[in-house]
């Protein structure tokens, strides 16, 4: 993987096929998880065309490993009496109460949830369908134009947030210890086969994390170069 650098046709990376794969499976997998937790038939809610941006031209499109029905774009700007804080605790950090009153938060979330949702799910499946777009075979280009890249960016963050509550991140330097960690391992590694099979599973979301967090970070550095530069629509 190359980061993102800033280029005539927006920001530019360099993706290993097997890369495009797991991201796509990711923000997929993210996507259906607020799904799940956002009335799919809720007034105002619609298939997610094949441009994954929300439009309704063309058919349906869904993220590698996908389950269920089609992805849905959620919320009318109606009110739910229904909508409580999610039980996932990753799926609370995407859909994060608005304040510690919980009058005030629930009231919030009876107002935006469906909508913040919807839109969440909307950038998600856009980065997935554009990560396997033409399925290269071999390392290629990623090009996010420039008004997309705010959405491309917040996807990449979603995805980091599951991580991050799935490695049980909480601090900036338990982030930092990360790379420490991938480089201790393989040294006495477990004997028992079920704590190998463990540890083999969080050095995957490990690196993963670590991955996403190099594109979200060289993403937002183009972006906010071209902004200061007054180049384009880095806004997205």
């Amino acid at each position: 993987m190359r980061p993102f650098r800033t280029d005539e046709l927006g920001y530019v990376a360099e993706l290993e096929p097997s890369e495009r794969i797991v991201l796509a499976q990711l923000a997929g997998d993210v996507a259906q998880m607020l799904q799940e937790h956002a009335p799919v038939d809720a007034p105002g809610a619609r298939d997610l065309g094949g441009a994954g941006d929300g439009s309704e031209d063309g058919e349906a499109w869904a993220p590698p490993g996908w389950t269920g029905p089609a992805p849905r774009a959620t919320g009318s700007g109606t009110p739910r009496s229904d909508r409580r804080a999610p039980l996932d605790p990753a799926v609370r950090r995407l859909l994060p109460a608005a304040s510690d009153d919980a009058a005030v938060a629930a009231e919030f979330r009876r107002f935006t949830q469906d909508d913040l949702a919807g839109e969440k799910i909307g950038r998600l499946v856009l980065l997935g369908q554009m990560l396997v777009d033409g399925e290269p075979a071999h390392a290629a280009p990623f090009v996010v134009p420039r008004d997309t890249a705010k959405r491309v960016a917040g996807a990449l963050t979603d995805v980091r947030l599951v991580l991050a509550e799935r490695l049980d991140l909480r601090t900036d330097e338990q982030v930092e210890g990360l790379y420490d960690e991938l480089d201790a391992e393989g040294d006495d590694g477990p004997d028992d086969a079920s704590d190998v099979d463990g540890l083999a599973a969080r050095r995957f979301l490990v690196s993963v994390f670590l991955l996403t967090g190099l594109l979200q970070e060289s993403l937002v550095d183009g972006m906010l170069a071209d902004l200061r530069a007054g180049r384009g629509d880095a806004r997205g």
